[in-house]
Protein backbone atom coordinates (compact mmCIF):
# COMPACT_ATOMS: atom_id res chain seq x y z
CA UNK A 1 0.00 0.00 0.00
CA UNK A 2 1.21 3.69 -0.77
CA UNK A 3 2.87 5.79 2.13
CA UNK A 4 -0.22 8.37 0.81
CA UNK A 5 -3.28 5.97 1.15
CA UNK A 6 -1.91 4.64 4.48
CA UNK A 7 -1.83 8.17 6.06
CA UNK A 8 -5.07 8.81 4.31
CA UNK A 9 -6.95 5.25 5.90
CA UNK A 10 -5.00 6.98 9.33
CA UNK A 11 -6.99 9.79 9.11
CA UNK A 12 -10.10 8.94 8.74
CA UNK A 13 -9.69 6.45 11.86
CA UNK A 14 -9.07 9.63 13.80
CA UNK A 15 -11.66 11.31 12.83
CA UNK A 16 -14.21 8.79 13.70
CA UNK A 17 -12.78 8.14 16.85
CA UNK A 18 -13.13 11.61 17.94
CA UNK A 19 -16.47 11.70 16.63
CA UNK A 20 -17.23 8.47 18.43
CA UNK A 21 -16.02 9.87 21.77
CA UNK A 22 -17.73 13.28 21.12
CA UNK A 23 -21.10 11.26 20.48
CA UNK A 24 -20.20 9.07 23.96
CA UNK A 25 -19.26 11.80 26.03
CA UNK A 26 -22.43 13.93 24.90
CA UNK A 27 -24.93 10.74 25.88
CA UNK A 28 -23.37 10.74 28.92
CA UNK A 29 -23.01 14.08 29.88
CA UNK A 30 -27.19 14.66 29.20
CA UNK A 31 -28.01 12.61 32.30
CA UNK A 32 -26.58 10.37 34.86
CA UNK A 33 -23.43 7.99 33.84
CA UNK A 34 -23.56 4.28 33.27
CA UNK A 35 -20.66 2.13 32.93
CA UNK A 36 -22.39 -1.63 32.81
CA UNK A 37 -19.65 -4.33 33.79
CA UNK A 38 -19.91 -7.69 34.09
CA UNK A 39 -21.14 -8.09 38.02
CA UNK A 40 -22.63 -4.54 38.57
CA UNK A 41 -22.54 -1.17 37.34
CA UNK A 42 -20.69 2.38 38.14
CA UNK A 43 -22.82 5.26 38.13
CA UNK A 44 -22.07 8.97 37.93
CA UNK A 45 -24.01 11.75 38.68
CA UNK A 46 -23.28 14.84 36.36
CA UNK A 47 -25.21 17.47 37.76
CA UNK A 48 -23.17 20.02 38.53
CA UNK A 49 -24.41 21.00 42.09
CA UNK A 50 -23.47 21.97 45.64
CA UNK A 51 -23.39 19.05 48.21
CA UNK A 52 -26.92 18.75 50.09
CA UNK A 53 -26.85 18.25 53.51
CA UNK A 54 -30.27 15.95 54.32
CA UNK A 55 -30.72 17.62 57.37
CA UNK A 56 -34.52 17.73 59.12
CA UNK A 57 -36.09 21.69 58.41
CA UNK A 58 -34.46 23.90 60.76
CA UNK A 59 -36.62 24.96 64.25
CA UNK A 60 -37.66 28.66 64.41
CA UNK A 61 -37.49 30.86 68.16
CA UNK A 62 -40.75 32.64 66.91
CA UNK A 63 -44.13 33.18 68.70
CA UNK A 64 -45.00 32.53 72.60
CA UNK A 65 -42.85 31.19 74.91
CA UNK A 66 -44.22 27.30 75.46
CA UNK A 67 -41.80 25.77 77.77
CA UNK A 68 -41.68 22.22 79.38
CA UNK A 69 -43.97 21.53 82.58
CA UNK A 70 -43.80 18.79 85.26
CA UNK A 71 -46.87 18.02 87.41
CA UNK A 72 -46.42 19.53 90.96
CA UNK A 73 -48.90 18.57 92.99
CA UNK A 74 -50.99 19.87 95.61
CA UNK A 75 -50.67 18.41 99.26
CA UNK A 76 -52.95 19.33 102.37
CA UNK A 77 -52.17 21.53 104.73
CA UNK A 78 -49.97 20.41 107.80
CA UNK A 79 -50.36 21.44 111.21
CA UNK A 80 -49.65 20.96 115.20
CA UNK A 81 -52.08 20.93 117.88
CA UNK A 82 -50.36 22.65 120.80
CA UNK A 83 -50.90 23.26 124.38
CA UNK A 84 -49.15 24.90 127.11
CA UNK A 85 -46.11 26.58 126.27
CA UNK A 86 -44.05 23.84 124.66
CA UNK A 87 -46.49 20.62 124.51
CA UNK A 88 -47.91 19.72 121.22
CA UNK A 89 -48.96 16.73 118.54
CA UNK A 90 -48.67 16.52 114.74
CA UNK A 91 -47.87 16.87 112.45
CA UNK A 92 -51.25 16.31 111.26
CA UNK A 93 -52.70 16.92 107.45
CA UNK A 94 -55.99 18.60 107.30
CA UNK A 95 -57.79 16.52 105.54
CA UNK A 96 -61.11 14.36 105.35
CA UNK A 97 -60.82 10.95 108.44
CA UNK A 98 -57.48 11.83 109.05
CA UNK A 99 -56.16 10.63 112.71
CA UNK A 100 -55.26 13.44 115.28
CA UNK A 101 -54.22 13.05 118.85
CA UNK A 102 -51.96 9.83 120.82
CA UNK A 103 -52.64 6.38 119.32
CA UNK A 104 -54.65 5.48 122.67
CA UNK A 105 -56.94 8.67 122.19
CA UNK A 106 -57.46 8.96 118.50
CA UNK A 107 -59.70 11.24 117.27
CA UNK A 108 -61.14 11.32 113.69
CA UNK A 109 -60.81 15.01 111.88
CA UNK A 110 -63.73 15.76 109.38
CA UNK A 111 -63.91 19.02 106.90
CA UNK A 112 -66.68 20.90 106.52
CA UNK A 113 -67.46 24.46 104.42
CA UNK A 114 -65.38 23.13 101.69
CA UNK A 115 -62.40 22.81 104.10
CA UNK A 116 -63.04 25.93 105.48
CA UNK A 117 -63.62 24.45 109.24
CA UNK A 118 -63.14 20.83 110.67
CA UNK A 119 -64.58 18.83 113.49
CA UNK A 120 -63.39 16.17 115.63
CA UNK A 121 -65.08 12.95 116.31
CA UNK A 122 -64.08 11.35 120.09
CA UNK A 123 -62.71 7.96 119.45
CA UNK A 124 -64.73 5.61 121.36
CA UNK A 125 -68.31 8.11 121.54
CA UNK A 126 -69.05 8.62 117.50
CA UNK A 127 -71.51 11.07 118.88
CA UNK A 128 -69.41 13.31 120.56
CA UNK A 129 -68.46 15.82 118.05
CA UNK A 130 -65.97 18.63 119.03
CA UNK A 131 -66.28 21.86 116.82
CA UNK A 132 -66.08 23.13 113.86
CA UNK A 133 -63.04 24.72 114.55
CA UNK A 134 -61.82 27.32 111.87
CA UNK A 135 -58.84 26.07 109.85
CA UNK A 136 -57.08 29.30 110.58
CA UNK A 137 -53.73 29.84 111.93
CA UNK A 138 -53.98 30.05 115.72
CA UNK A 139 -57.67 28.85 116.27
CA UNK A 140 -58.44 27.56 119.99
CA UNK A 141 -59.78 23.96 119.58
CA UNK A 142 -60.79 23.00 123.52
CA UNK A 143 -61.57 18.87 123.64
CA UNK A 144 -63.40 19.01 127.05
CA UNK A 145 -61.24 20.37 129.50
CA UNK A 146 -58.22 19.97 127.37
CA UNK A 147 -57.48 23.12 125.37
CA UNK A 148 -55.13 23.53 122.24
CA UNK A 149 -53.75 26.00 119.81
CA UNK A 150 -54.30 25.15 116.13
CA UNK A 151 -50.90 26.19 114.77
CA UNK A 152 -50.44 25.60 110.89
CA UNK A 153 -47.31 24.72 109.48
CA UNK A 154 -45.39 27.37 107.05
CA UNK A 155 -46.02 25.52 103.38
CA UNK A 156 -43.30 24.45 101.02
CA UNK A 157 -42.36 22.80 97.96
CA UNK A 158 -41.08 19.41 98.42
CA UNK A 159 -38.21 18.09 95.56
CA UNK A 160 -37.44 14.65 95.80
CA UNK A 161 -34.92 13.09 93.19
CA UNK A 162 -35.12 9.40 92.28
CA UNK A 163 -33.08 8.76 88.85
CA UNK A 164 -31.04 5.80 89.03
CA UNK A 165 -28.55 6.81 86.58
CA UNK A 166 -27.23 9.77 88.62
CA UNK A 167 -24.22 10.20 89.40
CA UNK A 168 -22.75 10.58 93.24
CA UNK A 169 -22.97 14.33 92.39
CA UNK A 170 -25.41 16.53 93.84
CA UNK A 171 -28.10 18.45 91.68
CA UNK A 172 -28.40 21.82 90.83
CA UNK A 173 -31.82 23.28 91.77
CA UNK A 174 -32.89 26.38 91.66
CA UNK A 175 -36.55 28.59 91.49
CA UNK A 176 -36.49 31.96 89.96
CA UNK A 177 -39.52 34.15 90.68
CA UNK A 178 -41.69 35.05 87.39
CA UNK A 179 -40.76 38.57 86.14
CA UNK A 180 -40.64 40.48 82.72
CA UNK A 181 -36.48 40.42 83.08
CA UNK A 182 -36.69 36.96 83.34
CA UNK A 183 -39.19 36.43 80.21
CA UNK A 184 -36.55 38.37 78.12
CA UNK A 185 -33.97 36.55 79.30
CA UNK A 186 -35.96 33.10 78.27
CA UNK A 187 -36.68 34.53 75.36
CA UNK A 188 -32.89 34.94 74.52
CA UNK A 189 -32.40 31.54 75.44
CA UNK A 190 -34.57 29.99 73.17
CA UNK A 191 -32.96 31.71 70.49
CA UNK A 192 -29.77 30.24 71.20
CA UNK A 193 -31.32 26.52 71.84
CA UNK A 194 -32.66 26.82 68.17
CA UNK A 195 -29.92 27.87 66.52
CA UNK A 196 -27.63 24.92 68.34
CA UNK A 197 -30.46 22.12 67.77
CA UNK A 198 -29.86 23.45 64.27
CA UNK A 199 -26.39 23.25 64.44
CA UNK A 200 -26.29 20.01 65.93
CA UNK A 201 -28.91 18.74 63.28
CA UNK A 202 -26.91 19.75 60.36
CA UNK A 203 -23.39 18.37 61.78
CA UNK A 204 -24.85 14.65 62.13
CA UNK A 205 -26.86 14.55 58.99
CA UNK A 206 -26.03 12.58 56.23
CA UNK A 207 -24.33 14.68 53.04
CA UNK A 208 -24.99 14.04 49.28
CA UNK A 209 -22.29 14.81 47.11
CA UNK A 210 -23.18 15.46 43.40
CA UNK A 211 -20.86 14.06 40.32
CA UNK A 212 -19.84 11.23 42.71
CA UNK A 213 -20.36 7.54 41.55
CA UNK A 214 -22.76 5.33 42.84
CA UNK A 215 -21.42 1.81 42.75
CA UNK A 216 -23.97 -1.29 42.39
CA UNK A 217 -22.62 -4.98 43.09
CA UNK A 218 -25.23 -7.56 41.98
CA UNK A 219 -24.40 -10.26 43.23
CA UNK A 220 -24.18 -9.19 46.86
CA UNK A 221 -27.24 -6.32 46.39
CA UNK A 222 -24.72 -3.61 48.33
CA UNK A 223 -24.91 -0.03 47.40
CA UNK A 224 -21.97 2.21 47.70
CA UNK A 225 -23.56 5.65 47.81
CA UNK A 226 -22.19 9.59 47.18
CA UNK A 227 -24.54 9.94 49.96
CA UNK A 228 -21.77 9.84 53.10
CA UNK A 229 -22.86 9.47 56.67
CA UNK A 230 -21.10 11.10 59.44
CA UNK A 231 -19.45 8.33 61.82
CA UNK A 232 -20.94 7.58 65.69
CA UNK A 233 -18.15 9.36 66.84
CA UNK A 234 -18.58 12.61 65.26
CA UNK A 235 -22.36 12.18 66.09
CA UNK A 236 -21.37 11.66 69.47
CA UNK A 237 -19.00 15.07 69.38
CA UNK A 238 -21.36 17.30 68.01
CA UNK A 239 -24.69 16.40 70.27
CA UNK A 240 -22.19 16.82 73.42
CA UNK A 241 -20.48 19.65 72.03
CA UNK A 242 -24.11 21.17 72.30
CA UNK A 243 -25.28 19.94 75.36
CA UNK A 244 -22.45 21.56 76.80
CA UNK A 245 -22.91 24.87 75.48
CA UNK A 246 -26.81 24.62 76.18
CA UNK A 247 -25.95 23.57 79.78
CA UNK A 248 -23.70 26.09 80.26
CA UNK A 249 -25.95 28.92 78.79
CA UNK A 250 -28.69 27.78 81.05
CA UNK A 251 -25.87 27.33 84.29
CA UNK A 252 -25.69 31.23 83.52
CA UNK A 253 -29.24 31.56 83.75
CA UNK A 254 -29.72 30.20 87.05
CA UNK A 255 -26.39 32.55 88.40
CA UNK A 256 -28.81 35.25 87.65
CA UNK A 257 -32.55 34.72 88.19
CA UNK A 258 -32.27 31.27 89.88
CA UNK A 259 -31.78 32.39 93.22
CA UNK A 260 -34.51 30.25 95.94
CA UNK A 261 -32.39 27.71 96.81
CA UNK A 262 -33.19 24.66 99.27
CA UNK A 263 -33.99 26.03 102.55
CA UNK A 264 -34.16 22.22 104.39
CA UNK A 265 -33.41 18.35 103.49
CA UNK A 266 -35.83 16.32 104.06
CA UNK A 267 -34.16 12.86 103.73
CA UNK A 268 -31.33 12.17 101.24
CA UNK A 269 -32.45 13.27 98.06
CA UNK A 270 -35.40 15.63 99.14
CA UNK A 271 -35.23 19.03 99.40
CA UNK A 272 -37.77 22.21 100.81
CA UNK A 273 -38.29 25.28 99.34
CA UNK A 274 -40.26 27.90 100.94
CA UNK A 275 -40.96 31.21 99.04
CA UNK A 276 -43.87 34.04 99.16
CA UNK A 277 -47.31 33.76 97.16
CA UNK A 278 -46.34 34.09 93.39
CA UNK A 279 -45.87 32.79 89.92
CA UNK A 280 -42.15 31.03 89.73
CA UNK A 281 -39.84 28.49 87.40
CA UNK A 282 -38.06 25.40 88.88
CA UNK A 283 -35.35 24.22 86.82
CA UNK A 284 -32.85 21.26 88.04
CA UNK A 285 -29.63 19.54 86.69
CA UNK A 286 -27.88 16.32 87.41
CA UNK A 287 -25.62 14.48 85.58
CA UNK A 288 -26.44 11.24 84.60
CA UNK A 289 -24.73 8.24 83.16
CA UNK A 290 -25.88 7.80 79.44
CA UNK A 291 -25.89 4.22 78.54
CA UNK A 292 -25.62 4.39 74.74
CA UNK A 293 -22.17 6.89 75.06
CA UNK A 294 -18.52 6.00 75.59
CA UNK A 295 -15.53 7.54 76.82
CA UNK A 296 -16.28 11.27 78.23
CA UNK A 297 -19.66 11.13 76.28
CA UNK A 298 -20.67 8.78 78.56
CA UNK A 299 -22.58 11.42 81.19
CA UNK A 300 -25.20 13.71 79.70
CA UNK A 301 -27.31 16.23 81.65
CA UNK A 302 -30.67 15.54 82.42
CA UNK A 303 -32.67 18.64 82.96
CA UNK A 304 -36.40 19.34 85.09
CA UNK A 305 -38.10 22.62 84.10
CA UNK A 306 -41.55 23.83 85.02
CA UNK A 307 -43.78 26.90 85.38
CA UNK A 308 -45.95 26.73 88.66
CA UNK A 309 -47.88 28.52 90.87
CA UNK A 310 -47.68 29.04 94.51
CA UNK A 311 -50.43 30.26 96.78
CA UNK A 312 -49.06 30.44 99.92
CA UNK A 313 -51.68 28.20 101.70
CA UNK A 314 -51.13 24.71 100.42
CA UNK A 315 -47.67 22.60 100.40
CA UNK A 316 -46.46 21.64 97.07
CA UNK A 317 -44.81 18.56 95.52
CA UNK A 318 -42.49 17.42 93.03
CA UNK A 319 -40.72 14.02 92.03
CA UNK A 320 -38.23 13.65 89.83
CA UNK A 321 -37.48 11.05 87.91
CA UNK A 322 -35.60 9.22 84.93
CA UNK A 323 -39.52 8.83 83.11
CA UNK A 324 -40.27 13.13 83.65
CA UNK A 325 -36.47 14.24 82.63
CA UNK A 326 -35.81 15.70 79.27
CA UNK A 327 -32.54 17.19 77.57
CA UNK A 328 -32.17 20.92 76.35
CA UNK A 329 -33.83 20.43 73.14
CA UNK A 330 -36.81 19.88 74.82
CA UNK A 331 -36.79 22.55 77.50
CA UNK A 332 -38.46 25.04 75.15
CA UNK A 333 -41.42 24.07 72.35
CA UNK A 334 -39.71 24.91 69.03
CA UNK A 335 -41.29 24.18 65.67
CA UNK A 336 -39.82 23.65 62.37
CA UNK A 337 -40.43 25.44 59.36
Amino acid sequence: MKPETKKRWSQAACASLAWLCCFCSAALQAAAQTIATQHGGVTFDSAPEAPVVLAPPPVRATGDLVMATLPVAREPIRFYLTFGTVGRYGPYTLSHNARIGPPHATYLLGLVDQGRRFTLTAPHATNTVYGPFATTDGTSVRLGQAEMTFVRIAPVLTVALTHPDRINQLPLIGIAPDSPALERELYMLRAKYASLANRVDAETADVHFHGMPRVTRRRSGTIVSPTISPSQRDKQNATRGAELSAVRFLETLMQQHFRIRSQAMSGALRWQFAMPPGNYIFCAMQKVKDPQATGVAGLSTAIWWTPFAFDGEYPLALTLTAENAIIWRDVFVLERE
